[in-house]
């Protein structure tokens, strides 16, 4: 199988003057003076890459890989309301690679937090219907 992340990401700092050196304006979002970070996520195929940029607080945030989802009618439902208690950023959605089920997501959470140490638990209680899950955290 080749390399199945299936985004990248990266956190910037929202300098004062509203840009980004891709001369990207941000005066459109609504209140970005609350907003000190972009989170900036990275998508590509051989074809495109496409990048999506949210606003956010935190300089660091938790990137969630779960591979090989198995069990997915009544466990994609019940398990992403649960991933939703999180704060999710941005998800992928259920993708499809080599036959096996995919999913990232960007939570609003970072290590040190007591609520990923609930999270690790949720994780740990459905290790039976997840192949391989990665944590990372962004920043």
């Amino acid at each position: 199988m080749k390399d199945t992340n299936l985004t990248s990401a990266q956190i910037k700092e929202i300098s004062s003057s509203q840009t980004t050196n891709i001369e990207l304006s941000l005066t459109h979002i609504d209140n970005i003076e609350n907003y000190n970070f972009l989170l900036i996520i990275r998508s590509e195929t051989s074809r495109y890459t496409k990048i999506t940029i949210y606003p956010i607080k935190k300089q660091k945030i938790v990137k969630l890989t779960l591979r090989g989802l198995k069990k997915i009618e009544e466990f994609s439902r019940v398990f992403s309301k649960r991933l939703q208690e999180y704060g999710i950023i941005h998800s992928t959605g259920l993708v499809m690679i080599d036959g096996l089920l995919f999913i990232e997501c960007y939570l609003n959470l970072s290590l040190n937090e007591e609520k990923y140490k609930d999270l690790i638990f949720f994780l740990d209680k459905n290790k039976k219907n997840i192949k391989d899950i990665q944590i990372m955290e962004i920043s």
